[in-house]
């Protein structure tokens, strides 16, 4: 009988870490629009994002003008704000990760020598983080591949502390956050075309891994239970 309820107990434990989970939230642009971007700390109404089809996926298009921060997508509201605040208060267990595509062909002779993408987050506390350049940029092109005519891209996908360290108090618990792009170079004509924007928890062992997990006590207990008759 006692060995009976450890297996059970196993299994009880084990399905209750499947089904604990934290808040997320993606942004694709699938709905054709821009999805609440804006100008860097306005409101969704100071900008709208063309959306352009790219390989059957909608991508936003921000092109580079020489603002630094770009464009960002600021809510009090969920499931954005709650992604956040999960995000900011568990920056080891939260990625945030998207996918990032330019053409060089698009405006040749107008790219430039660098240019350098990165993110920032914002409270409405006034608290503010980036990761360029002190924690790393997330892509960095040379003068030879922005002449080279070429299609660049990729998928940029790191915890919230290897973005921006561990946040201070300033973004605990608020009820307004902001997540944007930075675009840093030297040239005129570059548009960087953002999709599937990921704010979430970073993935749990898969039911049958865990269900593996749990069966070897149980199999344990089983076994030396069947050696003692």
């Amino acid at each position: 009988m006692k060995n009976s309820l450890k297996l059970v107990a196993a299994f009880a434990f084990f399905f209750g870490v499947l089904q604990s989970h934290g808040q997320s939230v993606t942004i694709n642009f699938q709905d054709g629009t821009d999805d609440g971007f804006g100008l860097k700390f306005s409101n969704d109404a100071s900008a709208s994002f063309m959306i352009t089809n790219i390989g059957g996926s909608l991508r936003m298009a921000v092109p580079r003008t020489g603002a630094f921060q770009e464009a960002d997508i600021a809510s009090g509201a969920n499931p954005f704000l709650a992604a956040m605040n999960a995000a900011v208060a568990n920056p080891t267990g939260y990625l945030i990760s998207y996918d990032w595509y330019v053409d060089t062909s698009l405006s040749p002779g107008n790219n430039g020598n660098f240019l350098q993408l990165a993110t920032y987050i914002n409270s409405g506390s006034g608290a503010y983080a980036q990761d360029f350049p002190a924690t790393g940029k997330d892509v960095e092109l040379s003068g030879t591949q922005l002449a080279s005519g070429q299609v660049f891209s990729g998928t940029v996908s790191e915890t919230v502390a290897a973005k921006y360290g561990t946040p201070g108090a300033g973004f605990l618990g608020q009820t307004f956050m902001r997540f944007g792009f930075i675009e840093n170079g030297d040239g005129t004509g570059v548009t960087v075309f953002y999709d599937n924007i990921v704010i979430t928890p970073i993935p749990e062992p898969s039911p049958l891994s865990l269900l593996g997990l749990a069966a070897i006590p149980a199999f344990w207990m089983l076994r030396r239970r069947s050696a003692r008759c």
